[in-house]
C-alpha cells in the first residue's frame, strides 16, 4: 500500500520497439508479439497487423483500436498456409489520422522452439521509427462518400 503511484509519460508518440511472428507447431497459426513504447495519452493508437503469404496476398489480418498496453500478444489464423514458405508480418501504428510507425517482419512458416525464439527476441531492439510521423493519405473511396472529392 505504500508504493508510490507511477505515471507513464509519453515523451513522443508511440512506436514499435520489437516484434516477432512465431508459427505454431501445426503451421496453421502464428503467434504475433509486439512491443511498443509507453502509451499515456488517450485514446490509444490503432494497431494494424497483416500477414502476407509468399504470393503477397493477405493470409491473416487483425486491427486493434485504442491500444492501452505496450505489449500485445495474439494468435493469427492463416488462410491456406504453405509450410516452409516465406511470409511477412506487416505492422502499422496510427492515431488521429497520423501514421506513427510501420514495420515489416519477415518470417518462414516453420516451427521454432520457444527458447530459440526467446533468444532471438532479446536481440531485437528498434531504436527509432521506421517512418516519420505523417498524416495518413485520404482514402478516395471514403472521400467520395463524405462528399469531399
Amino acid at each position: 500500500m505504500n508504493d508510490p503511484v507511477q505515471f507513464v509519460i509519453e515523451e513522443e508518440p508511440p512506436r514499435f520497439l520489437r516484434a516477432q511472428a512465431l508459427p505454431y507447431p501445426e503451421l496453421k497459426r502464428v503467434w504475433a508479439r509486439v512491443e511498443l513504447t509507453p502509451i499515456a495519452s488517450r485514446p490509444g493508437p490503432e494497431l494494424e497487423m497483416v500477414i502476407l503469404g509468399p504470393d503477397n496476398r493477405e493470409a491473416a489480418a487483425m486491427v486493434m483500436v485504442d491500444v492501452q498496453h505496450s505489449y500485445v500478444s495474439l494468435t493469427m489464423h492463416l488462410k491456406r498456409p504453405l509450410p516452409g514458405q516465406s511470409y511477412s508480418l506487416l505492422l502499422r501504428l496510427t492515431r488521429d489520422d497520423h501514421l506513427l510507425d510501420q514495420r515489416s517482419v519477415p518470417f518462414d512458416l516453420v516451427f521454432v522452439e520457444r527458447d530459440e525464439a526467446k533468444a532471438e527476441a532479446e536481440t531485437l531492439n528498434w531504436t527509432e521509427r521506421a517512418t516519420p510521423v505523417t498524416p495518413l493519405p485520404t482514402d478516395p473511396a471514403l472521400a467520395s462518400i463524405n462528399g469531399a472529392e
